[in-house]
């Protein structure tokens, strides 16, 4: 069953947006069709589309306010049911704006389900969270051992090109990986007055880098000894692009970054620590094109909003 969607908004002092979306994609003999999607508020879906054929649609989550203010939460509920494939993304990023001294609180609660064979790549744009937001932002992905999740989640704290730096305000985010109810991975940070400096600032946190991501494909296919040797060989791939990706970025503006990527049980799990989110992202997406040849047998399909 689909959460129901709240109808009830919480009283403010100055405008907000309260925005949900509940979805469903179900397989059927007409490949994966979107069977079930109520929203509220000022969040929506644009008409799958199918640019690699008719069982593994691509939708953008459009969100027309363009940014995120004190009051405001917004709550995506995602179900992805047995054999159905999916490609969701944003047509821009997530913008988080200087919160208010009243309701500072801006929230981000993103719930997907991926059920029996089923696929989901869930690659949104960045997200920029302005100095002095308040932002909260949270992901758990409930999925079974014979699904498939493809994410990442690229943050920028402050604005590098405007050398604006996050030195007031609070972050808090957390992402989680759930198979068969067991925690397979989780990824959660908390920034405020408290621990800023120690965060931002220091050789084992951010070292003054302003954006920071990670990306999470899997399960990595699991058994028998060849198959533990092909995922060894696809890991070193996985590592020679990233040191490829390095040495051409040596001669860029932004080539002070730092990169990795290994196997946590049955995930890879790639890491960003620089300057800029379009690099960030390119890294990810070429970590991606090759665990989705391996995880799925097809080759990456990039989705043409990201060219525009």
């Amino acid at each position: 069953m689909l959460e129901p969607l709240e109808t009830e908004m919480t009283p403010t002092t100055a405008p907000t947006w309260q925005a949900d979306i509940a979805i469903r994609l179900s397989h059927s003999k007409y490949g994966t069709r979107l069977s079930h999607c109520q929203h509220r508020g000022p969040l929506y879906i644009q008409k799958p589309f199918y640019p690699e054929g008719k069982h593994h649609a691509h939708l953008y989550l459009l969100h027309p306010p363009a940014g995120i203010v004190s009051g405001d939460t917004l709550t995506m509920n995602l179900h992805v049911d047995p054999n159905a494939a999916a490609l969701m993304t944003t047509p821009g990023a997530t913008v988080v704006y200087k919160a208010r001294e009243s309701n500072p609180t801006q929230r981000q609660i993103i719930n997907l389900h991926i059920a029996n064979n089923a696929t989901l790549e869930w690659l949104p744009l960045e997200t920029i969270v302005h100095n002095h937001a308040c932002f909260e932002a949270t992901t758990i992905i409930n999925m079974v051992s014979s699904s498939h999740f493809f994410g990442w989640e690229i943050t920028s704290l402050g604005l590098p090109a405007s050398d604006q730096r996050f030195t007031n305000g609070s972050f808090k985010q957390r992402y989680q990986i759930v198979v068969d109810g067991k925690n397979e991975f989780i990824d959660q940070m908390k920034i405020d007055d408290s621990n800023r400096h120690i965060l931002l600032a220091s050789k084992a946190g951010m070292q003054n880098r302003m954006i920071s991501g990670f990306c999470v494909f899997g399960p990595v296919a699991t058994g028998n000894r060849s198959e533990g040797r092909h995922s060894d060989d696809q890991l070193e791939r996985l590592r020679q692009q990233q040191l490829e990706q390095q040495a051409q970025s040596n001669t860029d503006r932004n080539s002070d970054y730092q990169s990795s990527i290994t196997r946590l049980g049955n995930f890879y799990v790639g890491r960003y620590l620089g300057g800029s989110a379009e690099q960030a992202r390119k890294q990810f997406t070429l970590w991606w094109s090759v665990a989705r040849q391996e995880i799925l047998g097809k080759e990456a399909c990039t989705p043409r909003i990201w060219a525009n």
